[in-house]
């Protein structure tokens, strides 16, 4: 899940023969809290045994209520993990197809032949992503019928032909419900609930309804310009089989425990979800590798939450982070993703790089001119002096201030969290930068 030009992470933290592994992940977590913002819960695993099982900050704010690890949250997008089981559930069944056509089950929906089930479920339908249209806006605070949003989804097109290319779809997943619904003869929370929750022993968790009375249930929080406010309201009409499901840490942990038996699903259908297509994303699933450990995992965002839940079954190792305050690394990635990789890295031994709030100091103005140039890794970013200042420099973005907290680390000037590390020979010449992005340390030779 490599975000950027990770190559190498950096842990700032003693190390010992042997690592008391509980102490330096709640360490890593009291900084992303303090520095970060962050507030949740978070669940790391091995081999069947706690790591670390801890809640932080306030599950509401205004009445000074701690998140525990009992706390509810909505996960988002892990929703489509349930979804996409469901529906290989009722393929065992001989109820479906995953060779289906969408025509089958929605016989006016536009091109609905020349669409699979298979391609709604790893994101190839070419269906319009609805909550990336500009027509949506202001739509999320709505009710509106299935059949009226079937219609605003079929309004809003085709992004290309259908089975040609991979983009990320919540439409696709919203009729993906559809279909659960008309296969089954059940409405989607009844199916999850029989089908999925009872058999993975998941007692904690289900469709959000914002009109039901959920206790422990934690309220979500954004970020505006550094202030933490009330998240902005969505209803659950629209997130549905993409989306809509709230949980805890130990549920998820309890399903990513039934998901790699057989409790769930079978064997075959288990390979069929987590085989790689397109841009490695399977049936409700990304797969990848974090260094050499096989990863098998999915995010959530959704107004004031994020989540992740990541498995890692060479290793036998599941980490679990859940958040009700929504804050983005860099305005896009959402920090659970940043920490459930931190997390797992400081369980494998791969170091990381412990955020921190960075302070300016004051440096020789003669030492700037070794550090201006070109460096490259992939992508070219130079390196430029302006009277006393330096700045990063790319062609067509507007250059930024890097600021200096020692002789030789900078730091961005808009607040991204990103920093350049020029490492020196022994005649003091720069011979590569070290770019941080996302607590991850990426090398960069100098041009």
């Amino acid at each position: 899940m490599r975000k950027f030009i990770l190559l190498l992470l950096l842990f700032p933290l003693a190390a010992s023969a042997q690592k008391n592994y509980p102490q330096l992940l709640d360490q890593y977590m009291i900084a992303e809290q303090n520095v970060k913002g962050f507030t949740g819960t978070v669940l790391v695993m091995q081999k069947g045994k706690v790591v670390l099982r801890k809640a932080y900050g306030m599950a509401d704010r205004e009445w000074n209520t701690p998140n525990t690890p009992e706390t509810k949250f909505q996960i988002g997008s892990i929703t489509k993990q349930f979804t996409a089981a469901s529906i290989l559930q009722l393929a065992e069944q001989g109820k479906l197809s995953v060779e289906d056509k969408l025509s089958k089950y929605l016989p006016n929906f536009p091109k609905g032949d020349s669409v699979t089930i298979h391609m709604l479920l790893n994101h190839t339908s070419g269906v319009a992503n609805f909550t990336a249209l500009p027509q949506f806006a202001g739509k999320e605070t709505l009710s509106p019928s299935k059949d009226s949003m079937i219609a605003f989804i079929a309004a809003g097109g085709y992004a290309f032909s259908p089975g040609t290319r991979y983009q990320y779809s919540n439409s696709g997943y919203f009729l993906l419900g559809i279909v659960i619904e008309k296969a089954s003869g059940m409405n989607y929370s009844d199916y999850l609930a029989k089908n999925i929750f009872a058999k993975a022993g998941m007692t904690n968790s289900g469709v959000n309804k914002l009109d039901s009375i959920l206790p422990m249930r934690a309220h979500g929080y954004g970020m505006n310009k550094k202030k933490v406010v009330n998240a902005d309201y969505i209803t659950m009409e629209w997130p549905f089989s993409a989306g809509s499901l709230y949980s805890t840490v130990d549920d998820l942990y309890q399903w990513e425990r039934a998901l790699y038996g057989t409790t769930v699903l079978t064997a075959a259908s288990k390979t069929k979800m987590t085989t790689p297509g397109k841009n490695n994303y399977g049936y409700g699933l990304i797969i990848d590798s974090l260094e050499k450990h096989p990863h098998i995992w999915h995010n959530g965002i959704i107004n004031g939450f994020s989540g992740s839940l990541n498995g890692y079954p060479a290793d036998q190792v599941c980490v679990v982070v859940l958040a009700n305050t929504l804050v983005l690394q860099n305005n896009t990635l959402p920090i659970t993703d940043v920490i459930a990789e931190g997390l797992a890295s400081i369980l494998f031994d791969l170091p990381v790089e412990t955020p921190y709030i960075h302070k300016e100091v004051p440096i020789d103005p003669s030492l700037l001119d070794k550090f201006v140039g070109k460096y490259n890794a992939g992508l070219t970013l130079e390196v430029i002096r302006k009277g006393d200042k330096l700045y990063r420099h790319r062609d067509g973005s507007t250059d930024i201030e890097l600021k200096p907290e020692s002789n030789t680390k900078f730091f961005y000037a808009d607040d991204s969290n990103r920093q350049l590390d020029f490492e020196l020979d022994a005649a003091g010449k720069v011979v590569k930068i070290w770019f941080v992005n996302n607590e991850q340390r990426g090398e960069m030779k100098k041009l």
